[in-house]
């Protein structure tokens, strides 16, 4: 026998929601630090431990997230993703975007030997970081930034709320994965959820694919929208700006797009059919394959005005990358993930992903189920049982 004695799992998850939660923490043996503080006690008994000899010490957290692993932390979140979208009005999934930011791990110095070998020097051992997984990627260049960083790449998809954007679920990759490589992956991710559903992808120039965007319209339902890069091959069909045309060369009018046959429909432009020389011989109605081209000839025309606004939501989930990692500064050390080598850190944001979720169906349900002046009320509730005390005291 021997060793520590075990604790309900509820206790550690709720000690990692006040880890992520609390800008005033900053780190795991802090969190334990104000647990077993006196004056804590609202505290404590959120995690279940009124007593202080009960609080867990700070190195039993990571041995949770070691024994949950990653995949028992998604079905968790896919269950609050389930429960998210019996709220009315809050995750609207029609849209959704993709997209993904660096993560900087905690590592020291330069790469060196790690080994157990006597002659360093003379071993054919690899050099690694402080954190064995850690890579080094390429970020977008930007003020006050390096080029380059080490860590990893983390992939998401992000759905609006009322409150502004928030990510679904995440994937944490090496940085030197291509983000179009990742796209399939994070579909698949998203088809565990069961009831949710997906229609428009919100996409940049980093997931450009024919195949790829082929392969999310047929296997998973999902239409990824993107812009065309400037070399790409624009079918004889087409104007320069990637729209549809007749014969005669005017632009035609997109009419939808049948996802039976993979049909794309547009009809002429009959202000300019009167006029035209063709219109004895022309049909007025013309259909193109999707699959002959995904790029212009799929659900959304390039052009369009719902393709302008699909691509003008892609910017917000930049915003919400970056509200993301401000508020990774009080959990975090120069914005560097406290934890190492893959599977931690994708525990790490899987959690981190879910408690911003609770936090927003916490909001959610404030405003809109709950009464507008509950709190107004709750105040005069608490007023009257002091009196009441004090009458009773004086009495």
């Amino acid at each position: 026998m021997g060793g520590r004695p075990p604790k309900d799992p509820r206790t550690y998850f709720r000690m990692h929601y006040l880890y992520f939660t609390r800008p005033e923490i900053t780190s795991f043996r802090q969190l334990c630090k104000q647990l077993v503080d006196p004056k804590n006690q609202a505290w404590r008994n959120f995690i279940g431990t009124p007593n202080i000899e009960d609080v867990p010490v700070h190195s039993s957290l990571s041995h949770f997230r070691n024994a949950v692993t990653p995949e028992l932390f998604y079905d968790i979140l896919f269950d609050l993703i389930r429960q998210a979208l019996k709220l009315d009005g809050f995750l609207q999934t029609t849209l959704a975007g993709i997209d993904s930011r660096p993560v900087y791990a905690h590592v020291n110095g330069y790469k060196k030997k790690r080994c157990r070998c006597e002659n360093k020097e003379t071993c054919d051992c690899e050099k690694t970081y402080s954190d064995p997984d850690a890579k080094v990627g390429v970020q977008r260049n930007k003020a006050n930034q390096n080029k380059f960083f080490i860590g990893y790449r983390k992939h998401s998809i992000v759905c609006p709320t009322p409150s502004g954007p928030i990510v679904l679920l995440s994937i944490i990759l090496p940085p030197d994965t291509s983000d179009v490589n990742v796209l399939l992956p994070l579909l698949e991710k998203l088809k565990q959820i069961g009831d949710l559903k997906v229609e428009y992808l919100a996409a940049d120039l980093g997931y450009f694919s024919a195949e790829h965007q082929a392969k999310s319209l047929v296997e998973h339902d999902v239409a990824v929208v993107t812009d065309f890069k400037k070399n790409t091959t624009i079918p004889e069909t087409c104007s320069k700006e990637g729209k549809p045309e007749c014969e005669a060369g005017h632009e035609l009018i997109w009419d939808g797009f049948d996802r039976k046959t993979y049909t794309s429909w547009f009809n002429g432009d009959e202000s300019k059919c009167m006029s035209c020389p063709l219109q004895a011989t022309c049909d007025k109605q013309f259909s193109f394959s999707f699959e002959e081209n995904p790029f212009f000839y799929g659900p959304v025309p390039q052009g369009s005005e719902p393709q302008n606004q699909i691509l003008h939501y892609r910017k917000q989930v930049e915003l919400a990358f970056a509200h993301e990692s401000n508020q990774l500064d009080s959990v975090m050390r120069h914005k560097k993930v406290p934890v190492r080598k893959t599977v931690r850190v994708q525990s790490f944001f899987i959690m981190r992903d879910l408690f911003r979720m609770i936090e927003r169906m916490i909001k959610q349900a404030r405003d809109t189920l709950l009464p507008k002046d509950h709190v107004e009320k709750i105040k005069e509730l608490q007023q009257i049982q002091i009196e009441q005390m004090s009458l009773n005291f004086a009495v």
